[in-house]
């Protein structure tokens, strides 16, 4: 193999095992306790576990959390904005799943010569 077929490929697998407590969110994502407290409450982020200090966050929460961070920053929305935005959006990509799960059903429907 020439030396321009060889790449690496470097970067972080992002999982939705829950295994980051709180203190780690607010480690990682620069946010108070009682602001990521907040999130839960508002259904931003959803912990599994009971109590906080049950709580355990997904990797992919991080992700989430960056998200909810830059709507409150560039869009100056609260956590009831972000909610709700973080809703119209998940409805969105589900409306965008289902169109295109429609649009390849109907093209093994039509006739070859109209493709």
């Amino acid at each position: 193999m020439s030396e321009e077929s060889q790449s690496a490929h470097t970067g972080t697998i992002i999982t939705s095992k829950a295994e980051l407590t709180i203190d780690d969110l607010c480690s990682v994502c620069g946010l108070p306790r009682d602001k990521i407290v907040t999130y839960v409450a508002e259904g931003i982020i959803e912990p599994q576990g009971d109590a906080v200090v049950e709580w355990r966050f997904s990797q992919t929460t991080v992700v989430e959390l960056h998200r909810a961070k830059r709507l409150e920053r560039d869009l100056g929305l609260n956590e009831a904005g972000i909610a709700l935005a973080f809703d119209l959006l998940s409805q969105i990509d589900d409306l965008k799943r289902r169109l295109a799960h429609f649009e390849q059903d109907d093209h093994k429907r039509l006739p070859t010569d109209v493709l």
